[in-house]
């Protein structure tokens, strides 16, 4: 066996154990209902200043 088919089945225990350590974890957050990476883009809204001037006439 070469290098690289040990590196290969120790990638595969180590993702094997991050896996179970992952799974087996106390501290797993609680799923929020809300995304939290991308706030939401509120946009302030246009103000039309010409329609009271066509109202008066």
């Amino acid at each position: 066996m070469s290098l690289t088919d040990y590196a290969g089945i120790a990638g595969l225990f180590a993702a094997a154990a991050v896996a179970i350590w992952m799974l087996l974890s106390p501290h797993t957050p609680a799923p929020t209902g809300r995304h939290r990476a991308a706030p939401a883009l509120r946009l302030p809204r246009p103000h039309h200043s010409d329609r009271g001037a066509r109202h008066g006439s």
